[in-house]
C-alpha cells in the first residue's frame, strides 16, 4: 500500500483559494484528466483549487508532475475510494 498523496500541510504555500471544489464526477471520463490539467494550466502562481475525483488520482498526479515539474502542490485531503478531494496549486517561484 503506498502512502497518502499529500506532503505538506494545504497552510503551508496556499495563498488564494478558488472556492468550491470542482466537481469532475459529472464529467465524461475522457475529460476528467484533461479538464483537471487544464485548469491547473490556468492558474497564477500562489493560486489553488480542489477538485473531487471519482478516480484514484496517482496517474494523474504523475501526469501533472511530468507536465509542470517544480510548479506543483498537490494535496490529498479525503482519501478514497469511493472519491478523492485533492487540492492542487500553483507555486510561486523561488525569491
Amino acid at each position: 500500500m503506498e502512502p497518502p498523496m499529500g506532503g505538506k500541510t494545504p497552510a503551508n504555500c496556499n495563498e488564494e483559494q478558488q472556492g468550491e471544489p470542482y466537481d469532475v464526477r459529472r464529467l465524461h471520463t475522457a475529460r476528467k484528466q484533461a479538464a483537471v490539467m487544464s485548469m491547473f494550466d490556468s492558474l497564477e502562481p500562489g493560486q489553488t483549487f480542489s477538485v473531487i475525483l471519482d478516480f484514484d488520482p496517482r496517474r494523474l498526479k504523475r501526469q501533472l508532475e511530468s507536465s509542470f515539474a517544480g510548479d506543483l502542490d498537490w494535496f490529498c485531503l479525503e482519501i478514497g475510494p469511493p472519491e478523492w478531494l485533492i487540492e492542487i496549486g500553483k507555486r510561486k517561484p523561488a525569491q
